[in-house]
C-alpha cells in the first residue's frame, strides 16, 4: 500500500504504523518527493568507478517496528539510507534535527547508514515525524514537500 502525504500532516501513515506495531510485522519506507530534474545522473569516472557505491542524492527512511513479543520492551527502529557519509547524527545536530532523549543510535555508518531504537512508548507521530525531518537534513537535493509511505504489511 502507498501513501502520498505532506508534512506535517502524518495521520494517515501512522494508522498504519500503528497497526504494524500491534502485528509486531511489517515496516514502511518513507520516500521524498523530488523535482524531476533534480537528479541527473553523474556519468562514472576513471578504472576504479565500476567498484564505486554511489549513493543516491535523496534519503530513504526504513520504520519497522519490534516482534509482537518484543513490543513491551523494544521500540520501533528507525533506518535512514543517506548520501552524506560518516557522523550523520553530528551532522543532523547541525540542522536541528536532535536524536530524542532515551533513543539509541545502534548505527551511525557511511555506507550502511543510521540506525535508531526508539523506546516502546514513542508515539507513532513523534517516529515519522523524526524520520522525516532527519530524511529531509540528510539529503542533497531541493525536494518537493510531498512525501511517499510504501507500506509493507504482515
Amino acid at each position: 500500500m502507498t501513501i502520498e502525504f505532506r508534512p506535517p500532516d502524518v495521520a494517515a501513515v501512522a494508522h498504519s504504523l500503528a497497526a504494524l506495531r500491534e502485528a509486531g510485522s511489517g515496516w514502511i519506507n518513507l520516500l521524498p518527493g523530488i523535482h524531476e530534474d533534480a537528479v541527473a545522473p553523474e556519468p562514472a569516472a576513471g578504472l576504479f568507478a565500476f567498484f564505486g557505491n554511489r549513493a543516491a542524492p535523496v534519503s530513504m527512511a526504513t520504520v519497522m517496528p519490534a516482534k509482537k513479543e518484543r513490543r513491551d520492551a523494544e521500540g520501533v527502529t528507525i533506518g535512514v539510507m543517506h548520501p552524506t557519509g560518516a557522523k550523520a547524527v553530528a551532522r543532523l545536530a547541525e540542522a536541528g534535527v536532535e536524536v530524542p532523549a532515551g533513543w539509541v543510535v545502534r548505527q551511525d555508518h557511511a555506507r550502511r547508514g543510521l540506525l535508531v531504537q526508539t523506546p516502546a512508548d514513542a508515539s507513532d507521530t513523534d517516529i515519522l515525524t523524526w524520520s522525516i525531518r532527519a530524511g529531509d537534513a540528510l539529503s542533497r537535493v531541493d525536494m518537493t514537500g510531498q512525501w511517499r509511505a510504501v507500506v509493507y504489511l504482515p
